[in-house]
């Protein structure tokens, strides 16, 4: 078990939250690996795309799939059009499918996104 910030010791966790991490000890967190880091497709990513797709990490809270809108990244992605073109980007690069039956092109439509490895089976 590891330690919180006040020393406290967080049930079935081996590492201890640092300082820098964050001030919520049970916050959400993602997982991003070095490979997917290093990786050219991923490097290549912009700013935004890879804002997007961090967020989307934490609201699937380790699933495999996601529904989410526009209207969900207007917080840090400022317009429809940025939002659209990043999740494009992570489309086109394998980093998430578009798996809804209908479509959601407008701001409060929610659709639904799959993770997806081919940004690495296929180079």
């Amino acid at each position: 078990m590891a330690a919180g910030y006040d020393g406290t010791l967080r049930k079935g966790s081996s590492k201890r939250f640092r300082r820098y991490e964050g001030l919520h000890e049970k916050d959400k967190h993602l997982r991003l690996t070095k490979y997917m880091l290093d990786h050219p497709k991923y490097v290549r990513l912009s700013a935004s795309a890879k804002v997007l797709y961090n967020y989307m990490k934490l609201w699937a809270c380790g699933r495999d799939t996601v529904e989410y809108s526009a209207s969900m990244a207007k917080d840090f992605i400022k317009s429809n059009t940025t939002f659209f073109k990043a999740r494009d980007e992570l489309i086109e690069g394998g980093f998430i499918e578009y798996i809804n039956s209908h479509r959601a092109q407008h701001m409060r439509e929610t659709a639904i996104y799959q993770f997806s490895a081919k940004w690495w089976e296929n180079p």
